[in-house]
């Protein structure tokens, strides 16, 4: 009886080593899974910035408004495995290139600006907390006309 209780003893504690090991191992891949479900997001945020149309993005109600003005909404930026939500939000604006014309934004001139460019960087910025620890990434694009 003695040496069945040492056995099943001896045999519990190597199973929870076993087990802290395999959560030890999980944990980076837990890591990239997040990385890779905001990173896929931001490509979304990215691609919506490239695709919509150069009057809607100076237009006065669109998404990404002028500089200092931002635009912040709660989005779902997706689900971890085990149906986990992960949630954030979203800031966009824009800001005008200096070499604009004073009416879009810049302090250009017909000699610094001859073709009369319309350039904006647009922004997004995700914000979102995992596991107690607060997390931004950013996409940039470069807009013009």
């Amino acid at each position: 009886m003695i040496e069945a209780v040492l056995a099943m003893g001896l045999l519990t504690i190597i199973g929870l080593i076993l087990l802290k090991l395999s959560l030890n191992i999980l944990m980076p891949r837990q890591w990239t899974v997040q990385q890779t479900i905001t990173n896929a997001y931001m490509s979304y945020e990215r691609a919506l910035a490239e695709r919509i149309p150069f009057e809607n993005l100076v237009a006065s109600n669109s998404p990404w408004p002028a500089f200092p003005t931002t635009n912040s909404e709660n989005v779902e930026l997706g689900r971890l495995p085990g149906g986990r939500l992960i949630t954030g939000t979203v800031t966009r604006t824009r800001m005008p290139y200096e070499n604009n014309f004073p009416i879009d934004g810049g302090s250009g001139t017909i000699d610094t600006n001859p073709a009369a460019m319309k350039v904006w960087k647009v922004q997004s910025v995700a914000t979102y907390t995992i596991g107690g620890r607060n997390y931004a990434k950013s996409r940039t694009v470069l807009r013009s006309q």
